[in-house]
């Protein structure tokens, strides 16, 4: 649990401006989007006196975000690194324990939702998309499988090439880093965290009026007699283990007709001799 700081304005001037310029250094210095916007939100706490994690966890944790940078594993498939390592100190910052979580399964939207408001939407506000292939693509028309040796030597190519729009290989382009995804991620996540220090750990825990009431525990007593009654309509279809399209199919064709349907079931055309 993070206890309760007060953060004076300056303070947090300097956080949110220092993980910025902090995120710039190190997504230049990693080329990996995930550990750079981590290292930097938490160096930048650090620098004001705010250790959010001893330096070896900090370490531990950033060796285990490297293999979060481009999507997962450099696919491209998957959240923008900046997002993920982002959204990771914001929930941590807000202090849902696993003991709280296992009584009230609610409490993934606190985690959730200073995510959604400070990082997220601003990622699909800006770059019109969260993942890596589309932050990648609208940022700089470029989106690759960085699996693929090929597409890593075009991908930096074209990052030299066209330094004013790649930015991250531009040490002298004025501004340009400023727009890349772990510079305003780091940013946008610092002001969370700080808007959240400022908060007793309690009130962290606090979900907007239309979130309440939509844990598990407190659904569930309130849904059986709608579940009782979709049993009765066979809502669902529960004892089927076809799609509605093969049982239609299968209805109407019988056994062969869903056979000849399947895919790969019927021979090429011979040709003409």
């Amino acid at each position: 649990m993070v206890e309760r700081i007060n953060i004076d304005e300056g303070k947090r001037e300097r956080i949110i401006d220092n993980a910025g310029h902090l995120a710039d250094e190190l997504g230049a210095k990693y080329m990996s989007c995930a550990p750079a916007t981590f290292g930097a939100i938490c160096d930048a706490f650090r620098s004001e006196g705010i250790e959010l994690f001893p330096p070896e966890i900090q370490e531990a944790i950033t060796q285990g975000m490297i293999g979060l940078h481009g999507g997962v594993a450099m696919t491209g498939v998957g959240t923008c690194g900046a997002v993920t390592a982002s959204t990771f100190l914001i929930s941590y910052v807000v202090g849902v324990t696993t003991e709280e979580l296992s009584k009230d399964d609610n409490l993934n939207y606190a985690a959730s939702v200073p995510a959604l408001e400070y990082v997220i939407d601003r990622f699909e506000e800006d770059y019109g998309a969260i993942d890596c292939l589309r932050v990648r693509y609208n940022r700089v028309q470029r989106a690759l499988d960085l699996t693929d040796p090929d597409a890593r030597i075009l991908e930096m190519t074209f990052a030299l090439y066209e330094k004013d729009k790649c930015g991250m290989t531009a040490p002298d382009f004025e501004g340009g880093r400023d727009q890349t995804p772990p510079v305003r991620g780091a940013r946008w996540a610092a002001e969370a965290i700080c808007d959240l220090l400022e908060m007793e750990p309690e009130e962290r825990h606090e979900l907007p009026p239309h979130l309440k009431g939509l844990g598990r525990q407190d659904m569930e007593p309130k849904l059986q007699k709608v579940v009782e009654a979709l049993k009765e309509l066979g809502w669902g279809r529960p004892n089927e283990k076809i799609s509605y399209r093969e049982y239609r199919t299968f209805k109407l064709k019988g056994k062969k007709g869903l056979e000849q349907k399947r895919l790969g079931s019927v021979s090429a055309p011979k040709g003409e001799e």
